[in-house]
């Protein structure tokens, strides 16, 4: 099976180079997913002084919230729809769903990540980054990358990121 992901990141730097480089490095180090090929979308890709940035960080957001509100309503269809549910939770794929949202809750990066700020570690923009982004607007860059988790090229296989 073919794992094809794409992820836009938050990373500060002083270009996109710096920022890519950045980017390679915590999937080649982290323990948190695997990926065999990583290409960097550099059409999606730009610092926050450019006028398609808020655009592409709203649309990774949304992502994001997305698959949150598709893990809560297979929850929610299951039966489980208060925190008290949770009590008589089974361990299999219902707890394996409780677990992902933690996971995206808590930051740890994964591949459910439309959207993630690799400086904070966070699946959100925090008010201290917005300050960030608005006062060094030159160093904040949206860095967008398709993965894949086999061998091989595959990624004119991605839906939503273009031509690539």
């Amino acid at each position: 099976m073919n794992l094809l992901v794409c992820h836009t990141l938050l990373i500060s730097g002083k270009d996109l180079a710096a920022c890519t480089k950045r980017a390679l490095h915590f999937f080649k180090t982290t323990q948190l997913v695997h990926y065999d090929d990583i290409k960097i979308i550099e059409e999606r890709c730009c610092s926050a002084r450019s006028e398609s940035f808020q655009t592409l960080l709203d649309e990774a957001l949304l992502k994001n919230r997305q698959r949150l509100k598709s893990l809560l309503a297979e929850l929610q269809d299951d039966g489980y729809t208060t925190l008290t549910d949770l009590l008589d939770l089974p361990q299999g794929y219902q707890s394996k769903i409780l677990h992902t949202i933690a996971h995206i809750e808590d930051g740890f990066f994964g591949i459910d990540a439309g959207f993630f700020d690799l400086d904070e570690s966070s699946y959100r923009v925090s008010e201290r980054r917005k300050l960030e982004i608005r006062q060094q607007p030159d160093r904040c860059w949206l860095l967008t990358i398709a993965a894949s988790s086999t061998g091989g090229n595959g990624f004119e296989q991605i839906k939503g990121t273009g031509n690539l």
